[in-house]
C-alpha cells in the first residue's frame, strides 16, 4: 500500500527525502534542521511522512483526546482565575478611587464589606492563577508540541479578543466623555485602571502565543 500525498511536498519534505536517500542518519538530520530554525514538530512530522512512504504504512497515532481535555482544563482554569483576581483588583481600585474622589457620578458608598470581598477574592484567586501559570509553563517545557495545541490557541485567542474589546471599549468611553466635556479626575483614574488591567491581560496572553526558539 502506498501513502498518497494530499499536496506537493514542501521544501523541508524534499530535503528530508534527499538526505535520507543519501544515507544521512536521523540524529544528524534533526540537529542540522534545528540549526536552520526548524522546530521538532515540523522535523518529526516530515520524518513521519518519509518513513510512512518508505514502509508503505503510516505510523499509528496516539489519541490526543485525553491530552486535549487536560489542556482545556489548564487553560480554562488559568483564564478563570485571572478573570477573578483582575476583576476584583479593578473593583477594589474603583471603590478606593470613588471614596477618595467622590462626585456626582459616584453613586456607590465606601463599604468595608465590599472591600473585604475584593481583597478576599484577590488573596484566593491570585495564588491559584500563579499556580496554574507555573503548571502550564512546566507542561510547555515538557511538551513543546503544546505550543501548537488547537485547544491552547483557541482559548488564548478568545482571551485576546475579550481583552481587546475591553481596551477598545475603554478608549471609546473615555473619548465620548472627553468630547462631552464631562472629564473628571475620578473618571480619568477609572479609565486608566480599566486600560491598565485590560492591556495587561492582553499583553499576558499575547506573550503566551510565542513559540519556542527554532519553531517554524
Amino acid at each position: 500500500m502506498n501513502i498518497q500525498q494530499s499536496s506537493a511536498p514542501s521544501d523541508l519534505d524534499a530535503f528530508v527525502r534527499t538526505a535520507k536517500a543519501g544515507g544521512v542518519p536521523d540524529e544528524a538530520l534533526v540537529a542540522l534542521l534545528h540549526q536552520n530554525g526548524w522546530s521538532d514538530r515540523r522535523i518529526y512530522g516530515s520524518l513521519t511522512g518519509y518513513y510512512g512512504e518508505a514502509l508503505g504504512t503510516a505510523p499509528p497515532r496516539r489519541s490526543a483526546r485525553g491530552e486535549n481535555a487536560r489542556d482545556a482544563f489548564l487553560y480554562l482554569l488559568n483564564f478563570i482565575t485571572l478573570s477573578f483576581w483582575a476583576t476584583a483588583l479593578g473593583n477594589l481600585l474603583y471603590v478606593l478611587i470613588g471614596h477618595t474622589f467622590p462626585g456626582t457620578e459616584y453613586f456607590g458608598r465606601f463599604s468595608i464589606s465590599e472591600v473585604a470581598l475584593q481583597v478576599a477574592t484577590i488573596i484566593v484567586a491570585l495564588p491559584a492563577f500563579a499556580l496554574m501559570t507555573r503548571i502550564i509553563d512546566r507542561e510547555l517545557k515538557a511538551r513543546p508540541d503544546l505550543f501548537d495545541s488547537a485547544v491552547r490557541l483557541w482559548l488564548t485567542y478568545i482571551a485576546l479578543v475579550i481583552a481587546a474589546v475591553i481596551v477598545l471599549g475603554d478608549g471609546i468611553w473615555f473619548l465620548r466623555t472627553f468630547l462631552n466635556g464631562e472629564v473628571t479626575i475620578r473618571f480619568v483614574l477609572d479609565s486608566l485602571v480599566l486600560f491598565a488591567i485590560g492591556g495587561s491581560v492582553f499583553g499576558y496572553y499575547f506573550a503566551g502565543l510565542r513559540t519556542p526558539k527554532g519553531d517554524a
